[in-house]
């Protein structure tokens, strides 16, 4: 069971605490509280955040002790917070190890509808304790008081990113609030996913699964385990068991969490038990490593092996269809390790690394002139997180690839994280943009021609790829007026405009103006 943030603040450890940012997450549920420290902020990242025990609805505490210094780790920190779910954080010692909280990490807050939380400043007697004991009190409180749990768990669940909105992530909810161990098998008894309580338990599920099981609530020495039929339009897919240790079972317990799984079946999982290709895309890619493992295995085929993904975009669906059939048939054929299949928007290609780059490419430039496709290049994919990542980053940014690069037709994923971080920029604030364009400032500030050389500019840099003859052809110009042009942005800016570093900032500049032209288009 979960209790709203602002009855949380009303407690006694954290009524002379101050929300400083995301006051509007304060009607947000909270289920658990962790703490948020680390020697080494490199593993801590690692080792936390693609952690597959780790997702929302928690509170987390930290005094950002190996970060109090650096303003854009703190950021990254709470962007990869507010990616996995997380409620909150309370920053502890603001003052003593962290000098002060920084404008930029309170507006980032705001932006992400994030709640920032921050102790009493320069009071060195607070302890994580205290407010770890009082939050959890609430929380086990909530629980005894409200025994109906289901509406409000798949209301958590309904809540999710899409990318946490997997069996995975519901089922460890699920058993983290009945603190009961949860087996999914199929019609053949095999196992396809298992969540215990707590996550070390030793049970050997598969001998517990054996045990003889009518429907009815069984005890066999301290576990008490019963097993219930999953129905997916009148037929039963899988079996649930529900097992807990030395505790009784009741029907009423039963009965809620068959519900929220039946429930979450019927609305995200239909597919679940389906043995496909689509469907081992789809759990690669949301995260749900026990089926992916099982549907792998089933289909032959070595997810270990997967090193590089590309996102496939055609211009319609029906072109997508006929895409879809030849690129399966050519990866096939050229690549050891090769899964293809639709997922959302996108037809997914997920191979082993048996081409050199240039032979990518080569093979990139082939399919989108043959197919009329854009294709996404995602390589140095070391393992299923970062496919799950690098899909992530595409899905939300792919639309600013296209605004800040509009003749392509082929990106890289660095391409899509660089419009990432423009579109993050634009959307931070006109202080943000004010800062980011002052390398284009002299331009914007001249009378006359300002639009047609920052047009021109963002051509030779984003399009053209610093060849006048190319950006000639684009903007249907004669070399010569597009070496005029150059020669005045040079006297402009008082420096060559393929001069690093300052290109650097040009080339962001122009990237973040294409995005405002957009912007005000549609406005």
């Amino acid at each position: 069971m979960s209790v709203k943030l602002e009855e949380l603040m009303k407690l006694p450890s954290l009524r002379e605490a101050k929300v400083i940012a995301g006051e509007t997450g304060l009607k947000k549920l909270v289920s658990s509280i962790s703490v948020l420290e680390h020697t080494n902020v490199a593993i801590l990242e690692d080792a936390l955040f693609d952690n597959d025990e780790f997702y929302g609805s928690e509170i987390v505490i930290s005094a950002f002790i190996n970060i109090k210094d650096d303003v854009k780790a703190q950021c990254n920190m709470i962007e990869r917070l507010h990616k996995v779910g997380e409620v909150a954080l309370i920053l502890y010692y603001v003052g003593i190890f962290m000098p002060k909280v920084d404008d930029k990490l309170i507006q980032l807050a705001n932006e992400l509808d994030f709640t920032l939380i921050v102790m009493p400043e320069n009071e060195m007697t607070l302890r994580y304790s205290e407010v770890i004991y009082e939050v959890v009190e609430a929380i086990v409180k909530q629980e005894m008081r409200v025994t109906h749990f289901a509406s409000e768990l798949l209301e958590q669940i309904s809540n999710l990113p899409n990318n946490q909105r997997n069996i995975d992530t519901m089922l460890k909810i699920l058993t983290d609030r009945t603190r009961s161990s949860i087996v999914l098998t199929d019609n053949s008894g095999e196992i396809v996913h298992a969540v215990t309580w707590p996550r070390i338990n030793t049970i050997q599920l598969e001998e517990v699964i054996e045990l003889p099981s009518h429907g009815e609530i069984e005890q066999y020495e301290e576990l008490y385990i019963t097993k219930r039929p999953l129905m997916q339009e009148g037929v039963k897919m899988l079996q649930l068991f529900i097992m807990k240790e030395n505790e009784a079972l009741t029907e009423e317990l039963v009965l809620q969490m068959t519900e929220v799984v039946q429930v979450f079946m019927n609305l995200w999982g239909e597919k679940y038990s389906e043995i496909s290709t689509s469907e081992l895309v789809k759990a690669i890619l949301n995260n749900e490593s026990v089926k992916m493992r099982r549907l792998a295995n089933i289909l032959g085929i070595d997810v270990s092996g997967i090193q590089t993904m590309w996102l496939i975009k055609a211009r319609n669906a029906q072109a997508n269809e006929q895409a879809l059939k030849k690129i399966q048939s050519y990866f096939a054929s050229h690549f050891q390790v090769s899964l293809v299949d639709f997922h959302d928007d996108f037809i997914v290609a997920l191979m082993d690394n048996s081409m050199t780059q240039g032979e990518y490419d080569e093979l990139a430039e082939h399919l989108s002139e043959e197919l009329d496709v854009q294709i996404i290049m995602c390589g140095g994919q070391e393992n299923t997180t970062d496919v799950q990542q690098s899909y992530a980053t595409v899905s939300s940014y792919f639309d600013a690839s296209k605004i800040i690069f509009p003749i392509k037709a082929i990106f890289s994923i660095q391409e899509v994280i660089f419009a990432a971080e423009c579109y993050e920029i634009v959307n931070s604030g006109e202080r943000a943009i004010v800062e980011q364009l002052k390398s284009v400032g002299p331009i914007m500030h001249m009378q006359n021609h300002s639009e047609e050389l920052l047009h021109t500019l963002a051509v030779f840099l984003l399009d053209s790829e610093n060849n006048i003859g190319k950006a000639a052809e684009i903007l249907f110009l004669h070399k010569n007026t597009i070496k005029y042009r150059l020669s005045k942005l040079h006297e402009v800016l008082q420096h060559p405009i393929t001069k690093l570093p300052e290109s650097y900032h040009l080339y962001m500049s122009a990237a973040i103006w294409r995005l405002l032209q957009e912007m005000n288009h549609k406005g």
